[in-house]
């Protein structure tokens, strides 16, 4: 106990948001009703990072937490506050594109 924890020490320890992954997995869907959307990168980049900044994220530790997590983000609740934030996302980068 008291140990200094330092950067080495958290090498190898991974901890993802899982409700990007629930963004990425319903990214194509979501797409699907904005058929003449800009497709680039810069696009896609801007609507991902509005979605989840605009979503409560949920962090899992590891492989078990991570489908532990999942099984909670199916909720209904949790997909409409998702689609709905990607909705909203793509509708305002369409809207405002940050390229030429």
């Amino acid at each position: 106990m008291g140990e200094k924890i330092t950067k080495k020490d958290l090498e190898g320890i991974k901890v993802v948001n899982v409700v990007e992954l629930l963004v990425d997995e319903q990214f194509p869907v979501v797409m699907q009703r904005f058929p003449h959307a800009c497709r680039c990168k810069r696009c896609l980049a801007d609507i991902k990072a509005l979605a989840l900044n605009n979503i409560k994220p949920h962090y899992a530790a590891t492989e078990n937490g991570n489908l532990y997590e999942r099984i909670n983000l199916m909720d209904v609740l949790v997909r409409v506050d998702v689609l709905r934030a990607m909705t909203e996302a793509a509708t305002k980068v369409i809207e405002n594109p940050r390229h030429d």
